[in-house]
C-alpha cells in the first residue's frame, strides 16, 4: 500500500492471514495482485508462506533493496527528494498513477490533459521557471 516500497536485504514478506484462518484484508487481495500478477500474489496468499527481499524485488513488490544499516538513511533521502517537489504536481502525479489501470488510454490522456493546465496555472510551477532560470532552489508553497 505504500508509493515508494524499499526494503532491507534481510527482510521478509508473507500475505499471511491463511495461517489464523482469515482472508487478506484492508485491500491486500485487491492491492498485491496488481503489485505482483495474480498468480504470484494467488500462491502467496493461499500459503501464507514468505519470501525473501530478493524475491520481492524480483516480483515487482519492491522498487529497491538496501543494507539493513542504510534503509532509515534511504527512506529519508527518498522521502525529501519527493518533498522538495510542488505538492500539488506530486497530488496530481499520484492521482494519474492510481487512475492508470483503470483506464484505457484515451481516458487516461484526458485526465492528464485536464490536470495539466492546473499544474502550469500553479505558483509552483511559475516558481519552477523563475528558479531555473535564476539558478537557485525553488521554494514551492503548494499553490
Amino acid at each position: 500500500m505504500c508509493d515508494v516500497r524499499i526494503a532491507a536485504d534481510t527482510a521478509t514478506f508473507a500475505e499471511s492471514f491463511v495461517r489464523v484462518g482469515l482472508i487478506p484484508g484492508d485491500g491486500g487481495a485487491w492491492l498485491l495482485p496488481r503489485a505482483i500478477g495474480l498468480a504470484r500474489a494467488t500462491e502467496m496468499t493461499l500459503t501464507g508462506a514468505p519470501i525473501d527481499a530478493r524475491t520481492g524485488l524480483g516480483w515487482g513488490l519492491l522498487s529497491r533493496i538496501v543494507p539493513g544499516n542504510e534503509l532509515l538513511e534511504t527512506a529519508f533521502s527518498i522521502a525529501e527528494l519527493i518533498a522538495a517537489n510542488p505538492p500539488a504536481t506530486i497530488r496530481m502525479a499520484k492521482r494519474l498513477l492510481r487512475e492508470q489501470d483503470q483506464q484505457s488510454l484515451p481516458s487516461h490522456l484526458e485526465l492528464a490533459g485536464a490536470l495539466q493546465p492546473l499544474a502550469q496555472r500553479s505558483r509552483d510551477h511559475h516558481e519552477a521557471i523563475e528558479a531555473m532560470l535564476a539558478r537557485r532552489r525553488p521554494t514551492f508553497t503548494g499553490e
